[in-house]
Order: C-alpha cells, then structure tokens, then sequence
C-alpha cells in the first residue's frame, strides 16, 4: 500500500500499527496527494490511504487526481477521515473512493479495514448517519427486483466510484449499452439518480 499524510507524527502511527502485519506492506509515502502522483504511479499499489486534507472538498480531488491514468487507477482509495453523513459517504464512492475510517480507532480495527479494502470491500467506519430524520421507506430485497447480471455489474461498478466510461473499458462494452444498463437498473430498483443507486448497491452488497 502507498501511505499519503502529511503529519510525521501520525504517518509515523500509523506505520507502528500496519508494521507488525505480514501481510501488508507500505511500498511508498508522501505527505503531499499534489505531489504523490508520480511516486504512487511508479509504486503501483493495490491500495491508497490518504489523510486527511484541508477538507473533504479537497481530498475528493485528491481522489480523482490519484485514480487518473497518471497516478494508480488501479488501486483502492482508502480515506482516513470519517464520513459524516449518506451524502458524504456517496460523495467518496462517486469520487472514486473506496471508504473510509478515522485514525481513532482501535488498532485492531484499523487493521481489519485495511485488509478489507485491499480485498476489495467498501466501508465506511463508524457508519454515517442517514441525512432523513424519519426511516426511508423499506426497499425491495436485490434478489425481487429482476437485475440481470449485466446489470448487477454495471451497478457494482457505479458503486466503486467509475464512470460510465469506466465501466465500458471494464466491461468491455459500448458506453451507449452501460448507460442503458443503469437505466434499466435504476428504473427496477427505485432510486432517481446515480448517487442513489450506488447507495443502494453499497447497502445491498454488490461491492463485497
């Protein structure tokens, strides 16, 4: 993984925690995101953790910069901040991003979502706080809404953050054909917008 922080003092803890772990590795760092693309590109790593910059405006940038060709588009983006609420949390997700969790934790717990990442889950520790004040009304459960497989894809891709582009090149399909996919996925699960449905594929677990 590529450590991004500009704090010495926390890099230096957060090394202290992943150190003991056999399984995970720190290739590179840097304390700067502006100036980490060549590093990151160079290091190609499964994952990012990037810390906390001077606002959530500016790590999502950070994200997007970091999943650009020039920098690891490959890699999970794991962001070490808490998302405050739904709407923060899908913000991430659209940005590219994988999650994210505050160095307050434990250390035990800090471990376990970094593993989790690097094998490709999202999360989001603790949980964000729904924006409604009042429950939204219940969803159908994935498997009574019809998805077909290619749609199935198509929405768990939109969750990881990936524009229909994106899918297209991953798919290997025409970018006419993702969008008319994640038309037809919105319109059997209910949700309006893109942000919603890939708030619905993160609840039901389309992204692991």
């Amino acid at each position: 993984m590529f450590l991004i922080e500009r704090h010495p003092v926390v890099s230096a803890g957060l090394r202290s925690v992943l150190a003991p772990d056999p399984d995970l590795a720190v290739v590179g760092s840097a304390t700067d995101p502006a100036h980490a693309l060549a590093a990151v590109h160079r290091a190609r790593p499964d994952l990012v953790l990037l810390g906390r910059g001077s606002g959530l405006d500016a790590d999502l940038a950070a994200v997007a910069a970091l999943r650009r060709p020039e920098g690891a588009p490959g890699a999970r983006v794991l962001l070490l901040r808490r998302a405050e609420t739904t709407t923060e949390a899908s913000r991430i997700l659209l940005a590219g991003g994988s999650g994210c969790f505050p160095l307050d934790l434990p250390p035990d717990r800090i471990l376990d979502a970094v593993h989790l990442a690097a094998v490709g889950a999202t999360l989001f520790l603790p949980a964000p706080t729904p924006l409604r004040p009042h429950p939204a009304p219940a969803e159908r459960p994935l498997d009574q809404v019809g998805l077909t497989d290619r749609e199935r894809q198509v929405l768990t891709h939109l969750a990881l953050g990936l524009s229909n582009a994106e899918i297209a090149r991953r798919l290997t399909l025409a970018e006419a054909t993702v969008k008319k996919h994640l038309t037809h996925a919105m319109r059997k699960t209910g949700q309006s917008d893109r942000l919603r449905a890939a708030l619905y594929a993160v609840r039901h677990g389309l992204t692991g």
